[in-house]
């Protein structure tokens, strides 16, 4: 009889202590320990999920699903397996079944912000933005100091095109979260949508300077002062810098000296290059073979016509976007 008490208590400081090492994330050394728990209790729910969680954050999904599903076996109705089952197979990109298990998880507590959130994040994968909105909402009413969650609604709304809602969530993720790059570069990118081009620059700025070494925020931020800000007449041009923050100006400048002169170039300057070297290749073409230019009249239409079409489709993206433009403001 003490020597079964003993073995209890063994196995309870073994498990405390896989406890601890995973709150400190050492995963590896947590799994020999819950190993040998299990070997002492080898139908402890518990255990298994421990087990299928340390795997899962050392990216070994075949094993994290394996501990996850024969925990699902010893207790159909706990939800924390469903949980974990949903992530992995999120990870796996099995959205259908990421799906099936997340919703398993709510049917059996309704009322738990991960599960929420989890379904979230399920049902945002599988396209249904609209499920996936009413169950982050959910969430955030039992956290609401939490910035993923709010990240996350704003994710969705702004694929909702409700770019005013989503600023309003990335702002409060912030809020949270201050030193996240990739809420300051998402929040950057819904202003420049609303045109907000200036605040948003500095918000994109602030994302480079946290992960400098991320090109992704660089192009974002250089894209969005060359091809947005600057997309105006040439004159226009040094008055929107100078309204620029001097650090995002200085930025701008460096980048466009470090770019090649090609990657700089808007659309039209890259067709208008396109076309003339088209002529060029044609005029050479008729000088080496001899041939009448009247004959390759009908490549030149077809060039002048792709040509005015790409400059005519821009000019109509323009006015569509200054009329949107109108129409927030009036509507505000």
């Amino acid at each position: 009889m003490n020597e079964e008490a003993d073995d209890v208590r063994l196995t309870a400081r073994s498990t405390d202590k896989a406890e601890a090492l995973m709150e400190l994330g050492r995963y590896e050394q947590a799994i020999p320990l819950l190993t040998k728990s299990l070997a002492e209790f080898p139908d402890d729910y518990y255990l298994h999920c421990r087990l299928a969680d340390a795997y899962f954050y050392l990216k070994d999904y075949s094993n994290a699903e394996s501990f996850a599903q024969r925990a699902l076996h010893l207790n159909p109705n706990g939800d924390y397996a469903h949980f974990r089952l949903a992530w992995i197979y999120m990870v796996l990109h099995n959205y259908s079944a990421a799906l099936e298990h997340a919703r398993a998880a709510i049917s059996v507590d309704p009322d738990d912000e991960m599960n929420l959130y989890t379904l979230a994040w399920a049902e945002y994968h599988s396209g249904h933005y609209k499920q996936a909105l009413a169950a982050a909402e959910g969430a955030i009413k039992l956290g609401p100091d939490n910035a993923d969650l709010h990240e996350l609604i704003a994710d969705l709304q702004f694929n909702m095109d409700r770019k005013k809602e989503a600023e309003k969530h990335y702002r409060e993720a912030l809020k949270h979260n201050p030193e996240s790059a990739s809420i300051h570069c998402y929040l950057g990118e819904c202003l420049a949508a609303q045109n907000k081009i200036y605040e948003a620059s500095e918000h994109i700025l602030a994302a480079v300077k946290i992960e400098p070494a991320s090109s992704h925020y660089r192009d974002t931020l250089f894209n969005i002062i060359h091809h947005d800000l600057l997309d105006m007449p040439l004159q226009s041009r040094e008055k929107a810098l100078s309204k620029l923050d001097p650090a995002v100006r200085h930025f701008y400048q460096d980048q466009l000296s470090r770019r090649g002169k090609f990657k700089t170039l808007r659309m039209a300057s890259v067709a208008t290059l396109w076309l003339l070297f088209l002529s060029l290749l044609m005029l050479f073409f008729i000088w080496v073979t001899g041939d009448d230019i009247r004959k390759l009249t009908g490549f030149v239409t077809v060039v002048l016509f792709v040509y005015a079409a790409l400059f005519i489709g821009k000019l109509y993206l323009k006015f569509t976007a200054f009329r949107h433009q109108k129409k927030r403001q009036a509507e505000s």
